[in-house]
């Protein structure tokens, strides 16, 4: 019988990338963000983040896949159509009820960052960033933070569709500044921001926890599901102190 069980465990891991995706119930969606999610040809191959979630997701027995969305695309899907998950979402106090906050995934520290080691150094001296031209992608928490801080989208801002294009206006010199954690310029889709120097401010400028969150209409069985799954992959994370000596 135990045979049997272990059989049936084995089979399952072996067709669970061939289930079909219907068979999820849920509508999993994310943006290309290396080192946390790396996309290769619009698929999530790696990432710290990604693994998490692939845990949580075959724990709870839900064999979904991941889509790769553009980050405004994938927020707005995730606020507005119940049986949707997204990740990596930082949890914010304006963001609190629009969503079921299910697991913290990564606590980021977030810095400006330059190609251009003058702006940096102008910065730590000073001089206010918004005398330069920052770079954002659209509807983020990066682009929400550094409006607050005094940023105009179309005078001081660009806004942009994803990480790629972000670190790509920063190569050309579109802009001088953005305010990220560091990310994995090999990941990234273009070589020549791979091979580029950035240089970030000594001083974290925020720090945010990112989540895997829910629409707050996703059926509350499988939240039930995703939560249990989330507690056992807590206890497995959880490592085993040495025995003094």
């Amino acid at each position: 019988m135990k045979g049997t069980h272990w059989f049936k465990l084995l089979v399952l891991q072996l067709l669970w990338p061939l289930l079909p995706a219907q068979a999820c119930g849920l509508q999993v969606l994310t943006e290309d963000l290396p080192p946390y999610q790396v996309v290769r040809q619009q698929q999530v191959v790696a990432g710290s983040a990604y693994l998490q979630v692939e845990a949580i997701l075959r724990s709870a027995g839900l064999p979904c896949r991941t889509e790769v969305l553009a980050w405004a695309r994938a927020f707005e899907l995730a606020r507005t159509e119940p049986n949707t998950l997204i990740y990596s979402m930082a949890r914010l106090p304006a963001r609190e009820n629009l969503f079921i906050w299910l697991a913290p995934l990564i606590n980021a520290d977030y810095r400006y960052y330059s190609a251009d080691s003058s702006v940096i150094e102008q910065i730590q001296q000073g001089k206010s960033p918004q005398d330069f031209v920052a770079v954002a992608v659209a509807g983020s928490m990066i682009d929400s933070t550094l409006q607050q801080i005094g940023f105009v989208p179309d005078q001081n801002l660009i806004q942009v569709k994803d990480i790629n294009a972000q670190w790509k206006m920063l190569q050309i010199n579109r802009a001088q500044l953005t305010l990220a954690f560091e990310p994995d310029f090999k990941a990234l889709s273009d070589p020549k921001v791979g091979q580029t120097q950035f240089y970030a401010s000594r001083q974290v400028v925020r720090q945010i926890q990112l989540y895997l969150a829910a629409h707050p209409q996703t059926d509350p069985a499988l939240i039930q599901r995703l939560k249990t799954a989330t507690q056992q992959q807590a206890v497995l994370s959880v490592p085993v102190n040495p025995v003094e000596r």
